[in-house]
C-alpha cells in the first residue's frame, strides 16, 4: 500500500476586524480554470476551510514536492462575496464602478507584525488629500485611518492623539489592511474603451511588472490608432496579453488594469495571484533554493468600518454618555437634548463597548451599541460620514 503525503504550499487567511475572533467567513474562493489545470499537472490540491485556503502539494519520499512547481508558475483565486451586510461594517466604499475588482499578490512586499500581506502598503503622500476612512501608515509603519479632510498633515507618532488621525492598531500589533489603492479597473481581452469627449486618436501604452524594479515599468505596448473622424470611443484589443494586472495609459489617463476572461459574467469581489518566483523576499516565497517547501501564510485584513453613532431616546433628556474605557467620547448638547453624538468616528465591532448612559441622575450601563444593520449619514463640519443610529427605549 502506498502512503501518499501532501505537505503545504501556501496558506491564505482571510481576516476582519470587525469579528471578536478576528476571522472573516464572508467569501468563497476559487481557483481560475487555468489554476485548476495547473494545479493537477503539479499535484496540488486546494481546499478552502472557513476563512483559510490551503495549498497542499504531493511530496516524494524524500520530503521535496513530487512536481517542482515552475519558476514564475501563477495560480489565480477568485473572491466572491457572500454575506449581504459586508460594506455596512468594512471600511470600503459604498458606491460600485462598473468593473471595478480588488487584487492582490504575494507580489506586494508587505510584511509586518510577522504576517505577510497579499495587500499593497498605504503610505503617507502629502500631496494627497485624504478623506475620512481613508489609511495612510506614519513613520513607524503604524496604520492611522482619517477622520476629516485634511492634506499635508501628517500621521502622528505612535500614541500621539491628532484631530486628523485616528491609530488603528498598537505598536505591538501593527497590521496592514487593504485599501483603494488595492482597486484595479477589469478588463476583458477585446472591449470597448470610452472616452468623456471626442478623440481623434488613442494612444495607448500597458505595462506589464518587472521583477528587478518591483513595479510594472516593463513596456509590453505603446500604439497609436488614428481615428477617420473624431470618436468618443474604440475598440481597445489587449487580446496579445495573458491574464494579470497591468499598468495602462490611454491620452493620459492612466490605472491599473486587470485582464482575465474568465470574469465575464461573474460577480468576483476580488483576484488572488501567487507566484513561483526567486526573486521574492524570502518570506514571501514558496521554495526555497533547494526546492524544500517554505509554506508561507499569506494575509489579508480587512478593516471595519468606523461611524458616527447618534443616540436617540424618545423619553427624556440625556445628560451623560460616557465610554467607560476612556476611549470614545459623545457630545452632550447645550442645552442637553434627547439626541447624544459621538465626537469621532467609531469602529463597528461585534465586542461591544462599556459604556454608560445618564439621565438626569440615573445611570445605566452597559446599553446597547451600534450596529451594521443600520446605517444612515450625517455632515460634520463640511464631512460626510457614516452614521449609526441607536434608538433608546422604542
Amino acid at each position: 500500500m502506498t502512503d501518499t503525503k501532501f505537505g503545504i504550499l501556501f496558506t491564505i487567511e482571510l481576516l476582519h476586524k470587525f469579528f471578536a475572533d478576528q476571522r472573516c467567513r464572508d467569501f468563497v474562493i476559487t481557483p481560475s480554470a487555468l489554476t485548476t489545470q495547473a494545479l493537477n499537472g503539479h499535484k496540488i490540491i486546494v481546499k478552502q476551510y472557513q476563512d483559510q485556503l490551503y495549498a497542499g502539494i504531493k511530496m516524494d519520499s524524500a520530503g521535496q514536492p513530487f512536481t517542482i512547481p515552475d519558476e514564475g508558475m501563477l495560480m489565480t483565486f477568485f473572491l466572491r462575496l457572500k454575506a449581504p451586510l459586508f460594506y455596512n461594517y468594512t471600511n470600503l466604499p459604498f458606491t460600485y464602478t462598473s468593473g471595478k475588482i480588488y487584487h492582490f499578490t504575494n507580489r506586494n512586499h508587505n510584511s509586518s507584525n510577522g504576517k505577510n500581506f497579499l495587500s499593497l502598503p498605504t503610505p503617507y503622500n502629502n500631496t494627497t488629500t485624504y478623506k475620512p476612512g481613508d489609511l495612510a501608515t506614519n513613520a513607524s509603519g503604524t496604520v492611522f485611518e482619517a477622520i476629516r479632510t485634511s492634506t499635508g498633515i501628517t500621521p502622528p507618532a505612535d500614541g500621539v492623539l491628532s484631530d486628523a488621525w485616528i491609530q488603528v492598531d498598537p505598536v505591538t500589533s501593527r497590521n496592514r489592511y487593504l485599501s483603494e489603492a488595492d482597486a484595479v479597473q477589469w478588463l476583458p481581452s477585446r472591449s470597448t474603451y470610452h472616452f468623456t469627449a471626442d478623440q481623434s486618436s488613442a494612444n495607448v501604452q500597458v505595462w506589464g511588472y518587472d521583477l528587478t524594479a518591483r513595479d510594472y515599468t516593463q513596456s509590453l505596448l505603446t500604439q497609436t490608432i488614428n481615428f477617420t473622424h473624431p470618436a468618443r470611443s474604440f475598440t481597445l484589443d489587449l487580446t496579445g496579453l495573458t491574464p494579470g494586472r497591468y499598468k495602462m495609459n490611454i491620452n493620459g489617463t492612466e490605472g491599473g488594469i486587470y485582464i482575465n476572461d474568465e470574469l465575464i459574467g461573474t460577480d468576483a469581489f476580488a483576484v488572488i495571484d501567487i507566484f513561483q518566483e526567486n526573486s521574492l523576499p524570502a518570506a514571501n516565497q514558496l521554495l526555497d533554493g533547494s526546492y524544500n517547501l517554505k509554506s508561507p501564510l499569506y494575509s489579508l485584513y480587512f478593516l471595519n468600518r468606523s461611524t458616527i453613532w447618534k443616540y436617540v431616546y424618545a423619553k427624556g433628556i440625556i445628560t451623560g454618555l460616557t465610554d467607560n474605557a476612556s476611549i470614545y467620547q459623545f457630545a452632550v448638547g447645550s442645552p442637553p437634548s434627547g439626541i447624544v453624538f459621538s465626537v469621532k468616528p467609531i469602529p463597528l465591532n461585534e465586542r461591544a463597548l462599556n459604556l454608560k448612559l445618564s439621565i438626569g441622575t440615573q445611570n445605566y450601563s452597559p446599553i446597547e451599541c451600534a450596529s451594521p444593520q443600520r446605517l444612515s449619514s450625517t455632515i460634520q463640519n463640511g464631512d460626510a460620514y457614516c452614521c449609526s443610529e441607536i434608538f433608546l427605549n422604542y
